[in-house]
């Protein structure tokens, strides 16, 4: 039964959670769980333990029948062959939601999937819904609700952001929030689905199309349960919010992997490109390529059509450049007389070359500001969908494509001629002033040419 949004909201805004499991040891995620909340300033938790009665000193309950409180979601880290009977306990309990993060079960085989079954019908004969089993839970800044490892060990934001996702994996999930809040992104809403024996990927699907604060959304799936649901829901959400999917399991050893990951059947590949490109989804192989594709999505504006122009300053650089983009499907930009003529009038006439890409050689050694002048001008250009700049890491170029950024309307990636561990506060910079800012040309170049795909798929429906 597809799950009302009153009911997904209720457990991603509890009042109050209790963690069956909690502990006071170092090193257990018992303790990670109940001290990463307790810092991030959630205010009702109720840690359950069987002998103790205080842990990390807050009061703790022999069951969850012992809280005399009302409890609004639960956190199940107990043994496999224990987790069936909390779940019962849970439902006598009357709760909203539960979220299990015990793993065994239906990734091990058919005994542990008919534990999962039976754990969701004895929650929905309560009207309790459970994501999991085998989930590390959720990220929901705005109600200080938090149970991912990475998070909890670093402080992670409160801040809320734009940025929904939900995943099969886990440790996508947690490493990708980690990541992205460290270089400023920021979420809305975060899921870890697990091996879904009630609320699956098609059901956060829906939830956060329907969210007023997630703007773009961001999956890695292994299958679905519902595949014709998936499709219908995301071909009109993508109208509206851009969906970016990494779908694994597309060889045939990675579709075993992801059975014995999340119990998840993975499906033809070809049926999921097609079904992927159909519902104008934002298809990616790799966590960088999502990183690349949401960078352009969350700093730029989509662009109007496919052709782009590039300035340099090696013209090597520009040759295999236009390489990149003529195979991953942009085209070089036809740049006006008018654009040649002031481009001509403003670079030097030895080592530069005026057109697309324009070559502005070494003259940045003596006039650092050209790189912006450049832009400004080949911004204007009504034959120009999207720019792309390759600078010099010097402070001086970077602080004049800074500027220009803030008068440019088109879509503007910069890359540097440095490795971003060589130039990590440039690269920080950028990304301080919404510029987005990539490692390397040909991943500045996929990442444009991906959007711009989204772009014409919702112009041309």
């Amino acid at each position: 039964m597809s799950p009302t949004v009153s009911e997904l909201e209720q457990i991603f805004h509890p009042r109050s959670v209790s963690i069956i499991g909690a502990s006071s040891r170092e090193g257990s995620f018992g303790r990670m769980f109940l001290e990463g909340l307790i810092r991030i300033g959630f205010r009702k938790i109720y840690p359950v333990h069987p002998r103790e009665t205080e842990l990390l000193g807050l009061k703790a309950y022999q069951s969850i029948k012992d809280i005399p409180h009302d409890v609004d979601i639960a956190i199940l880290m107990t043994p496999p062959d224990s987790t069936l009977q909390v779940v019962q306990d849970c439902a006598e309990k009357g709760m909203k939601g539960i979220i299990v993060f015990t793993a065994g079960f239906g990734e091990k085989g058919a005994e542990g999937k008919k534990i999962e079954q039976e754990i969701c019908r004895v929650a929905r004969s309560r009207s309790i819904r459970v994501i999991g089993p085998n989930s590390i839970g959720i990220y929901c800044p705005a109600s200080k609700l938090l149970t991912f490892p990475q998070g909890l060990m670093h402080d992670i934001t409160t801040e809320g952001g734009p940025v929904g996702s939900f995943s099969h994996s886990g440790s996508f999930v947690d490493y990708l929030t980690y990541i992205l809040t460290k270089k400023g992104i920021r979420f809305s809403k975060v899921v870890s689905c697990g091996n879904e024996c009630d609320l699956n990927a098609v059901d956060f699907l829906e939830y956060f199309g329907q969210d007023r604060e997630t703007k773009i959304i961001i999956s890695y799936l292994e299958g679905i349960k519902d595949g014709r649901r998936f499709f219908e829901l995301a071909r009109e959400i993508s109208k509206e919010k851009p969906i970016i999917v990494w779908k694994g399991g597309a060889t045939e050893l990675g579709a075993r992997a992801a059975v014995s990951h999340t119990g998840a059947l993975a499906g033809a590949k070809y049926v999921w490109d097609a079904m992927l490109e159909q519902a104008g989804i934002i298809s990616v192989r790799s966590f960088e390529e999502i990183v690349d594709c949401l960078f352009c999505l969350h700093y730029l504006p989509l662009p109007k059509g496919k052709r782009i122009a590039v300035v340099a300053g090696m013209g090597g650089t520009n040759v295999g450049t236009t390489d990149n983009c003529i195979e991953l499907g942009l085209e070089m930009a036809n740049l006006s007389g008018a654009t040649l003529e002031r481009l001509a009038r403003l670079l030097p006439p030895v080592g530069t070359s005026v057109g697309n890409p324009t070559d502005i050689g070494v003259a940045t050694l003596v006039a650092p500001n050209l790189y912006g002048e450049t832009l400004k001008i080949l911004n204007e250009d009504e034959n120009v969908d999207m720019l792309l700049a390759i600078s010099d890491p010097g402070w001086p170029c970077i602080q004049s494509i800074v500027e220009a950024a803030k008068t440019v309307k088109k879509p503007l990636a910069v890359t540097l001629f440095a490795l971003p561990e060589f130039a990590a506060e440039e690269y920080a910079f950028l990304a301080q002033n919404n510029i987005a800012a990539f490692g390397d040309a040909k991943r500045a170049v996929a990442a444009l040419a991906k959007t711009s795909k989204y772009a014409s798929y919702n112009v041309n429906r």
